[in-house]
């Protein structure tokens, strides 16, 4: 059976069990806070770290390829898209982005163009991928005193893949080059001749 303690006259020896339980209530509510906050500071750090290593990094070279551009070279382009669409439009009358011809009009060509604002980047550190990086290396270097042989990063990757469940036609475990060489219409995998 619970037992409460009343507000009024409590019996004898309640008021020390009721202390205790709010003494224990109260570290146990200060642990959690302290904890959350630890864990929000975490987050915050590596926010910040992130943001130094990664994002400013990459938007200093973006704004730098921008800024290495003339407004009359990017008015050039945009004029000479515009008058491609015209062109375009004033030939085949109607024009919809269903059925655009690109060898005669491509509405995404400064999109594809390799030229159009493209930014290489030094390899950029991001802590967020710390820990991952930091498994591959021991997960290698585990392989090689087990192995005595030396794994390179991809070999490494594709051992410590994650463990997905197999689907019956899945392709989880390929990669894209592997992909690419099935050919479109095959379904004569194990399970399907099983199932005739």
């Amino acid at each position: 059976m619970f037992f409460t303690c009343p507000l009024i006259f409590p019996p004898l020896g309640c008021g020390i069990i009721s202390d205790s339980t709010f003494k224990l209530k109260y570290e146990v509510d200060k642990y959690l806070r302290d904890r959350d906050f630890l864990e929000l500071r975490k987050e915050e750090i590596q926010y910040k770290k992130w943001l130094e290593r990664v994002s400013e990094p990459l938007l200093q070279k973006i704004e730098d390829k921008v800024d290495s551009q003339s407004s009359e070279e990017i008015e050039e382009r945009k004029r000479k898209q515009l008058s491609l669409y015209l062109n375009y439009c004033n030939k085949k009358g109607k024009v919809a982005l269903e059925d655009y011809d690109s060898s005669e009009y491509d509405p995404l060509f400064l999109n594809t163009h390799p030229t159009y604002l493209k930014v290489s980047t030094p390899p950029l550190h991001d802590p967020l991928l710390k820990e991952v990086q930091g498994r591959f290396l021991e997960g290698g270097l585990i392989q090689q005193c087990e192995t005595g042989r030396i794994y390179s990063a991809k070999e490494i990757n594709d051992l410590y893949k994650a463990k997905l469940p197999l689907l019956p036609l899945g392709r989880q475990n390929m990669d894209a080059a592997d992909w690419l060489k099935i050919p479109p219409g095959y379904v004569e995998s194990e399970i399907r001749q099983r199932k005739r």
